[in-house]
């Protein structure tokens, strides 16, 4: 089996949670609300019907999209016209950016990444291996790489990849071909870790790659029907030891 050179990365409910900032987005949306309405020049619902009618509208397409499997990735701008027109409203494409802008930074304020995770990338780096990350989302990859600075992921990585960037979402085989071209690696010499079993740990390794569930956020088993993972951790800072392990067997 080739030595590891790379270690490559899901983002949510595997470096940080999900957390949505509720009160937060309930503010922002009394200001969509009032910019809304000096556009349209008429009344708008409440900021919080507002949030069901855009936010969560858009959020169940979204799952939607995720519970038949499909692997194209959504326009997240086409979206919040749709709900935006179910409303009666006509809304220029500027603004529907802006709307999504402030949604989606409102939505992530309150998103760490916990200070043993940033540790355990560090550590990784330190061992010479390049790190990359491979994130589902609709988002707008601008405001997704903004975040990741924020987060203090940027400066760890070697390459990211967004499902919205390139069009297709893991378990496509052309996300994972993407960042190991961007890593200079092969499939044999990189190890995925993730925490959902079809995106993160079938996709990766029916290209060749060895994969890691984690279950610091969040707990998904696998059946026998499934493809098993190469290692199951309960927390990040487990995959140190295991890449160790790894490293010296190879």
């Amino acid at each position: 089996m080739s030595s590891l050179r790379a270690v490559a990365f899901d983002y949510g409910d595997t470096l940080g949670d999900l957390t949505v900032a509720e009160q937060k987005l309930l503010e922002t949306y009394v200001d969509i609300r009032r910019m809304l309405e000096e556009h349209a020049h008429r009344d708008i619902p409440e900021a919080p019907d507002l949030i069901q009618k855009i936010t969560v509208r858009v959020m169940k397409q979204v799952n939607a999209s995720y519970e038949r499997r499909e692997l194209e990735e959504l326009d997240v701008l086409a979206l919040f016209e749709q709900a935006l027109a179910a409303l009666g409203l006509e809304v220029p494409r500027e603004m529907v950016q802006q709307i999504h802008e402030l949604e989606y930074r409102a939505v992530v304020s309150v998103r760490t990444v916990p200070p043993e995770n940033l540790e355990t990338l560090e550590a990784l780096r330190a061992r010479g291996l390049k790190l990359g990350l491979v994130s589902n989302a609709h988002f707008l990859p601008s405001l997704m790489l903004e975040d990741f600075e924020r987060l203090g992921l940027t400066r760890c990585m070697d390459a990211i990849v967004t499902s919205s960037q390139l069009g297709v979402r893991k378990p496509h085989p052309a996300i994972f071909e993407r960042v190991l071209a961007e890593l200079g690696v092969s499939p044999e010499e990189t190890l995925f870790v993730g925490d959902k079993v079809r995106e993160d740990v079938e996709g990766p390794k029916a290209l060749g790659m060895r994969a890691v569930l984690t279950h610091q956020f969040r707990q998904e088993e696998f059946d026998g029907s499934q493809t098993a993972p190469d290692h199951v951790i309960g927390s990040l800072q487990e995959l140190v030891p295991y890449v160790d392990g790894l490293r010296e067997g190879s």
